[in-house]
């Protein structure tokens, strides 16, 4: 159930901010909020209503997890922590670079586990974020000549 509530949310979400105004406001002002501006978009209520639908959701989502279980304040800091890990070695603004980090480090946390312990996994994403900041500070697929060329 939690799958299918997350599948109809995301096409949902993408269906909005794809095919009304308010959705592309909001991608505009992402996108960049001066321009947007100039072009007559409203950027307190874009973000007012931002601020509304990520709250929406996130209820949602509580509403959906409910059932399995307490939530606590500390419920997310592991899936938390886990998202931050895959946005950095993926590469900001890259889902191509974020499905790949998925991929890579659910299967280094998986195999973590079974050779030196599940109380490592944690220890596992935090030291593939470290290397890849180190080692390539854009991600895997990161857009690092489009930031320096904006700079």
């Amino acid at each position: 159930a939690i799958i299918a509530v997350g599948a109809a949310l995301t096409a949902s979400l993408w269906l909005f901010t794809h095919h009304t105004k308010a959705g592309l406001a909001l991608r505009a002002i992402a996108q960049d909020d001066q321009v947007a501006m100039m072009l007559g978009i409203d950027s307190d209520l874009t973000a007012a209503l931002g601020l509304s639908l990520g709250s929406a959701l996130a209820a949602l989502a509580a509403l959906t997890v409910l059932p399995l279980g307490a939530i606590t304040v500390e419920s997310g800091y592991g899936a938390l922590i886990l998202a931050i890990a895959v946005a950095i070695i993926g590469g900001l603004g890259s889902v191509t670079g974020s499905f790949l980090a998925a991929m890579v480090l659910g299967y280094a946390i998986v195999l973590a586990s079974k050779l030196i312990g599940p109380q490592y996994q944690m220890v596992v994403s935090l030291a593939a974020i470290v290397i890849i900041l180190i080692i390539r500070p854009s991600g895997l697929l990161g857009k690092q000549k489009e930031l320096e060329e904006r700079v």
